[in-house]
């Protein structure tokens, strides 16, 4: 496709590290980002993508790098020869085709891939939910430049869960080593979680703690998707509906090192792409590495910067490279969620005293794990007292609490000034529609206090008048008149006596 680019390619820190596990000739199908690209091991790589921007843009990138091959076309263009020892689709199989060949099934792609794949070789394929939780929350807009291929809802043969991937996989002759549920988005997650994981009640907290701290899917949002991921979390739903899935499967005789059951992005790279507006052309990629991630300010656990990786042991969910296992536990803010719900106030001032009291003052509720003996264990560095408290009132204001829990009050109670930040812009059509109905009910409440003081200073005037009238009534009656006279000449004579007393004080 001469002049077409692929925006959003698939990437981000936890698909890197499912990349660094490829070995030998490797073989990437679809648009990566380049530090994807690099972080392969492997000496030979065959890059296809459609577009030949970015063609062009790899293959400058990649000029000095000896055994790095790149190739324009569409996947059925590749020569059904059994060539590579590990074939990567992690962006899945949507953008495998062009304009040269007819629309490409879920099932034709992977029988591709397959066909290029040696025996004993390793396949490490993605797969988005169209019925997943960032399809559910997004708002619906005009089909874009990019929407030209049939959508993956018509497709009878693609994946409809975690276990129908590994079921094709095992059909088609390999054997699914690990499976993952990703969130938030589909192409450039911050949380890959196996079923074990999943299913496991001591990861339940630091899960929700991660899910929360997660960025949004890209794009205009009905609502914030975090907060009910952590709720699909506890009711066993958070595989079915996740925004994409994540197998690694391999032919027998491969036997490779085994990944881990949970992969964590450190908090602060970026999770999801920039959103595009409707209709936007894509544009030309530079040499440059796109969706550069920021710089991370604090991970979910371990040390700043850190991709968390846990591995389920005797001990528990030992972290890769530590000793020993993380502490298990409730995450705070939903702790504290529960009991304002309750509206028990003295339970929610005894937990925001502890928490405000103590060494995990100045971070987040939500990367605090509470333990069962009731210990405050953090998982990011702190950012600040009043910044963690201000964060934890702006999600009783996305519940719909404030009101009964202000910002104030929760500050009052530990002791803390409360942030003067502004309240911040909804970026969801609900946080818009919450924020219109509280100016709407504010602006009415203002209406009817003017109302009320426009009343009772006409009821005011009204009497003042009657009361000016009455006085000029009696003024002008015999009593009126002489008490008048009797008025001014006691006026009269207070002005006398005190100009009396004014000259005999110098003489006394």
């Amino acid at each position: 496709m001469p002049h077409w680019s692929d925006r959003d390619p698939a990437g981000g820190p936890v698909l890197r590290r499912l990349a660094a596990s490829a070995r030998g000739h490797t073989l990437i199908v679809g648009p990566h980002e380049p530090e994807l690209i690099d972080a392969v091991p492997a000496r030979q790589i065959t890059v296809l993508v459609r577009g030949v921007p970015d063609a062009e843009a790899l293959a400058t990138r990649y000029a000095d790098r000896p055994g790095v091959e790149v190739c324009c076309g569409s996947l059925p263009k590749l020569a059904a020869v059994p060539a590579y020892d590990t074939v990567i689709a992690l962006d899945g199989l949507d953008r495998a085709g062009s304009t040269e060949t007819g629309d490409l099934t879920w099932a034709a792609g992977l029988a591709l891939l397959l066909a290029v794949l040696r025996p004993g070789g390793r396949l490490l394929l993605g797969c988005a939910n169209p019925a997943g939780l960032h399809r559910l929350y997004a708002a619906a807009t005009e089909p874009g430049d990019a929407d030209w291929a049939s959508p993956a809802d018509d497709d009878p043969t693609r994946p409809v869960g975690l276990d129908d991937l590994r079921e094709r996989l095992r059909a088609a002759g390999l054997t699914p080593a690990q499976g993952y549920a990703a969130h938030p988005s589909p192409r450039n997650p911050a949380v890959l979680v196996s079923d074990a994981a999943l299913a496991d009640p001591e990861l339940a907290g630091l899960l929700t703690s991660a899910l929360r701290r997660s960025g949004r899917p890209s794009g205009p949002l009905l609502a914030d998707p975090r907060p009910l991921a952590a709720a699909l979390l506890r009711h066993r739903l958070a595989s079915a509906l996740a925004p994409a899935w994540f197998v690694a499967a391999a032919r027998p005789g491969h036997h490779p090192t085994p990944l881990p059951d949970v992969l964590l992005a450190p908090v602060g790279d970026k999770p999801e792409t920039p959103p595009a507006e409707p209709g936007d052309k894509p544009q030309t990629p530079s040499a440059e590495p796109r969706n550069k991630p920021e710089t991370p300010s604090a991970p979910t656990g371990g040390e700043p910067g850190t991709l968390l990786a846990l591995r389920r042991t005797a001990r528990g969910w030992l972290p890769e490279g530590a000793d020993e296992p993380l502490p298990t536990g409730r995450c705070l803010h939903d702790v504290l969620l529960t009991v304002a719900r309750r509206g028990d106030l003295p339970e929610l001032r005894a937990l925001l005293t502890a928490w405000q009291s103590g060494d995990a003052a100045g971070v987040a509720a939500d990367a605090i794990l509470v333990t069962a003996d009731g210990g405050l264990h953090p998982l990011a560095a702190p950012t600040g007292p009043e910044a963690a408290l201000s964060r934890f009132a702006g999600a009783l204001h996305d519940e719909n609490l404030a009101d009964r829990w202000p910002a104030g009050l929760l500050a009052a109670m530990t002791g803390r000034d409360p942030d003067p930040a502004p309240r911040p812009v909804p970026a969801t059509f609900r946080g818009l529609s919450a924020a219109h109905d509280r100016l709407a009910r504010e602006l009415s409440e203002a209406r009817a206090q003017i109302e009320w003081y426009e009343q009772s200073a006409a009821t005011m005037r009204a009497e003042l008048s009657r009361a000016h009238r009455i006085i000029a009534v009696l003024r002008a009656t015999t009593p009126g008149r002489a008490a008048t006279a009797v008025l001014g000449g006691m006026r009269g004579g207070k002005r006398l006596a005190r100009t009396v007393l004014t000259r005999l004080r110098p003489n006394s």
